[in-house]
């Protein structure tokens, strides 16, 4: 790969690098969401830097041609981010779901109590 190329791609990796960190910054991503990301943007930043040995390790375990190991090691990437959300989607439904549930049992305790208080006010104490 020329210099004129991986310059362009350490310099791509850095603008997804500081996106990354301005969104953790402004608070639009969330710090345990964000560990993926930053990793996965300076594989971007060092990945061009070390093109060769990406080449010459991907030939010694069998990879004729050198992209495909870096399309494997994007998925898996990929795959990982996609497992944290999930998780974190299905921590959410539960949170949700047991919110809705103390909901509706607050809300028919607090009918019940304004029917008890509604019936005592009406009977006239003696």
């Amino acid at each position: 790969m020329v210099w004129r190329a991986r310059f362009f791609f350490v310099v791509l990796g850095l603008g997804v690098l500081v996106f990354v960190i301005n969104l953790v910054r402004t608070k639009r991503l969330k710090e345990e969401y964000a560990l993926l990301w930053l990793l996965m943007a300076a594989a971007l930043v060092v990945a061009p830097l070390v093109i060769d040995w990406i080449d010459i390790v991907s030939f010694a375990i069998g990879i004729d041609y050198p992209p495909a190991l870096i399309t494997v090691i994007a998925l898996i990437c990929f795959a990982l981010i996609f497992a944290q959300i999930s998780v974190t989607i299905s921590r959410f439904s539960n949170q949700i779901k047991n919110l809705t549930q103390d909901l509706a049992l607050t809300r028919k305790r607090l009918e019940d109590l304004e029917r008890t208080l509604a019936a005592s006010q009406e009977t006239p104490e003696a």
